[in-house]
């Protein structure tokens, strides 16, 4: 009997870790698609970047087919370019149009005459004219490919399994031929900055033959040894992109011989074990942006991850990777279906959303860490010299959503690129704010980046004038979540720099409010039927007016909590109320623009005017009620169904709006509907930034913590909450904003605990969410109620909580100290 409960207890345990994976692991019974082929809404465009799976340090990236003739490792270093300019002098390098005064004010009369459309002497016509730019923005550039030829027959595989641990970052493939037994592993070490392919068999020997290529024009493949060496360059249109890739093999006693055509072939091995190290000569050094010596870097990863070995490379890898991604943990409760990952994806189901979330802290860490420029359209992953949109950096939401979740989800190391990239954005705009808008000091930044310091107003985005308040706000969200003062002293001179250009940028309007002008509210048009579709250029957009608000608000805290810039901080205090009001029109709608132009029946996938509802946090259902019942207006209006992206950014729009079910139900059509077989978004095409919305959907459906308390005596939320927009004076649709005094950069945040659980998961756990204000929170629910929390602290801090519709008092804890609350 005793026997009997040994097995049955060691069978539970098994079949708990198994059920475990369910939650982290992506698994197929076939391997990727080569090329592209099927039809239908969720067949086309289904090729090797929607099928195979995605490895990443941050900097170097691949992704694996699971072949079985051939593996197919696609490869990517993030900072590697083609098509644009670098090395000119530091004016040139920003690509801004230089623009006398008398033409800028020649737009801005345009714009206070009404010269609507887009014919001659409209705002269109002339924001293109005198305001955009014909430098070249270039685009992210695939590196290169590595084929790993098996001759291994597809018709006599048997038990074929390829699979991705999102915890563990490895991906494996397994098969048997007969009786042999074939497995493969791949991990992309950040540790050790290589990626690595392992193949054993049993019962059988390894027969394999290695190439490399590249889709950049004059690449050269030399093979001599055991190692391969790729050379090229991406065509620039100054200043060729030089880079290297190094793959060694090693496979133990087996025959390794150099072929004339620069592969390598494996002859009677066992196990085999392939690394491969690339970089190409980029460094974030304006106006260079060149330095690096990538062949002495490429002998050192290659050679140091010869000298260790497989085993302690893999070892390496999962301790370090695991680390992180055990942080947070997403725990809902399902039975495992047994479905393939292509098979889950077709139908919703609380194991998919819950799979989605952590796949989506996957793709984060796989694909911002330790690399110089951020995720762009794409994460990390790019085949093409001609990608959608540049797989560039677009300002206006996209990349700002790559980073909502990496404070909230727990993976705060992953900001770092943002920050560094945001430096050279900071001394690159001072260019394109003086020589396009006249403005000197600050700096500005256009709706189109990429790696060489481009802020400028491109053709495509000569309409999305500004960018730095919304990216400045992501800055400061990273220091509300940490509290670090030595990071805020690091991001400071940025802030402030965006804030002194809206200083000088700002202008009155007729009405004598200040706006911002040129501008538009994001692809979104406005009198179409009277102008056209194109349509767009505007004045005192509501996303940009709440902005501003909020980047002098952060500018305030900023220089209060490091004691500086006092003059300056009476500067924004002073302006603020001047600012333009945010206004409820004739539908009940909060207005996307001054003018009461919004209509009912559209369905725009862009709804910045509520970006004080998130990612800002100036609307609450809590605090604000009237602009609370207007942005519900504005959602019905603009309805459920998307883009990947849209649909990430609704399903963190209803969270805040504190309606669970709503937000479960876009979340649950982002998973479902708008998710390639491998969970990239579709968008369509391919676009990470829907991955991330959606997982930061999830979180602030389980912990909010925007408010704060700047009354430490009130018993409700509605007192004690800091609200940064009050009525008029005599217009109660008007809402003007709010000086903050001094006691806002004290103010405890409140930790809202299950703001918007939707009703379809009535049990689960989550771990490790990220509150503002220094602290983690573990979060255990049943039956749809809250069981028991327990918040700790990363450093000494305050906080209250909110939870069951009670507010706490004031909760003070030292580092490592933690609270339960249930």
């Amino acid at each position: 009997m005793g026997g009997f409960k040994a097995i049955l207890g060691l069978f539970l345990v098994v079949a708990s870790v198994a059920a475990a994976d369910e939650r982290h692991v992506l698994h197929y019974d076939a391997p990727a698609k080569e090329s592209v082929e099927g039809k239908g809404k969720k067949g086309k465009g289904l090729g090797y970047i929607q099928t195979a799976l995605p490895l990443g340090n941050g900097r170097l990236g691949a992704m694996f087919s699971g072949g079985i003739d051939a593996e197919h490792l696609m490869l990517n270093d993030i900072t590697l370019w083609m098509n644009a300019k670098r090395g000119q002098d530091a004016v040139s390098q920003s690509s801004a149009r230089r623009v006398a005064p008398a033409d800028f004010e020649q737009v801005r009369k345009a714009y206070r005459e009404g010269q609507y459309g887009s014919g001659d002497g409209s705002l269109e016509s002339l924001g293109t004219k005198y305001l955009s730019s014909p430098e070249p923005l270039g685009n992210y550039a695939p590196f290169t490919d590595l084929w790993i030829e098996t001759g291994h027959d597809p018709d006599k595989v048997e038990d074929y399994h390829r699979a991705l641990d999102s915890r563990t970052g490895l991906g494996t493939v397994s098969y048997a031929i007969g009786n042999g037994k074939f497995k493969r592993e791949f991990f992309c070490s950040y540790p050790h900055d290589v990626v690595v392919a392992r193949y054993t068999a049993q019962g059988a020997t390894l027969n394999l033959t290695v190439k490399t290529s590249t889709k950049h024009k004059g690449a050269q493949v030399k093979a001599a040894g055991n190692r391969m060496v790729l050379t090229g360059e991406a065509t620039m249109v100054r200043d060729h992109v030089e880079f290297m890739q190094v793959v060694q093999v090693d496979a133990g006693n087996a025959n390794v011989e150099a072929q004339p055509d620069g592969s390598l072939t494996i002859s009677d091995a066992s196990e085999v074990t392939i690394l491969l190290a690339g970089y190409c000569d980029y460094l974030p050094v304006y106006p260079a942006f060149k330095g690096r010596d990538y062949k002495a870097d490429c002998e050192k990863a290659i050679s140091a991850a010869a000298k260790l070995g497989f085993a302690a490379l893999k070892k390496a890898h999962v301790d370090d990777f695991s680390a992180l991604m055990n942080r947070c943990r997403l725990e809902l409760d399902f039975e495992p279906s047994g479905k393939t990952t292509d098979q889950l994806v077709q139908q919703a189901s609380v194991e998919l959303e819950n799979l989605y979330f952590n796949y989506g802290r996957y793709l984060q860490l796989s694909c911002s860490r330790g690399a110089p420029v951020p995720s762009n359209l794409q994460g990390l992953w790019n085949d093409s010299l001609k990608p959608a949109w540049n797989c560039d950096y677009h300002t206006d939401i996209n990349v700002q959503m790559n980073y909502w979740m990496t404070d909230t989800a727990n993976l705060p190391g992953s900001f770092r690129p943002f920050v560094e990239w945001m430096k050279v954005l900071a001394e690159s705009g001072t260019h394109t704010a003086r020589e396009t808008f006249g403005v000197e000091p600050g700096w500005s930044m256009g709706l189109n980046g990429n790696v060489f310091g481009f802020t400028a107003q491109n053709v495509h985005g000569r309409r999305g004038q500004q960018s730095a308040h919304w990216l400045c706000q992501n800055l400061f969200e990273h220091y509300a979540f940490n509290q670090d003062r030595a990071y805020l002293e690091e991001i400071y001179p940025i802030i402030k720099g965006a804030a002194e250009f809206f200083v000088g940028f700002l202008a009155p309007w007729k009405d004598g409010s200040l706006v911002v002008y040129p501008t538009w509210s994001p692809e979104n048009t406005f009198l179409s039927k009277q102008h056209g579709k194109l349509n767009k250029q505007s004045y005192g957009a509501a996303w940009d007016q709440q902005l501003v608000l909020n980047l002098f608000t952060d500018c305030i805290e900023a220089s209060t909590v490091l004691g500086t810039d006092e003059a300056f901080r009476r500067t924004l205090q002073e302006m603020i109320p001047k600012l333009c009001p945010q206004k409820i029109g004739q539908h009940g709608q909060l207005q996307e623009w001054p003018e009461d132009w919004d209509s009912p029946t559209d369905k725009h996938r862009h709804i910045s005017h509520l970006i004080a509802l998130h990612p800002g946090r100036d609307i609450s259902p809590l605090t604000t009620k009237e602009l609370y019942e207007a942005a519900l207006v504005t959602m019905a209006h603009r309805g459920d169904e998307s883009t990947g992206w849209s649909t990430g950014w609704k399903t963190c729009f209803w969270s805040r709006l504190h309606d669970g079910d709503h937000a479960h139900r876009i979340y649950q059509f982002l998973t479902s509907k708008r998710a390639y077989p491998n969970l990239f978004d579709f968008h369509p095409p391919f676009q990470i930034d829907g991955n991330f919305g959606g997982a930061a959907g999830v979180c602030e459906m389980l912990l909010q913590s925007h408010l704060r308390s700047v009354n430490p005596n009130a018993k409700t939320i509605e007192q004690a909450a800091f609200v940064a927009y009050e009525k008029a004076a005599g217009n109660p649709k008007h809402f003007v904003p709010v000086v903050p005094d001094g006691q806002l950069a004290q103010a405890p945040y409140i930790l809202h605990l299950l703001p918007a659980l939707p009703s379809a998961w009535p049990n689960g756990k989550i771990y490790g969410l990220k509150a503002r204000g220094g602290f983690e929170v573990d979060i255990e629910w049943a039956n749809g109620k809250l069981v028991k929390a327990t918040v700790r602290a990363s450093r000494e801090s305050k906080c209250r909580v909110y939870a069951n519709g009670k507010l706490s008092e004031t909760i003070a804890l030292k580092k490592g100290e933690s609270r339960v609350w249930k």
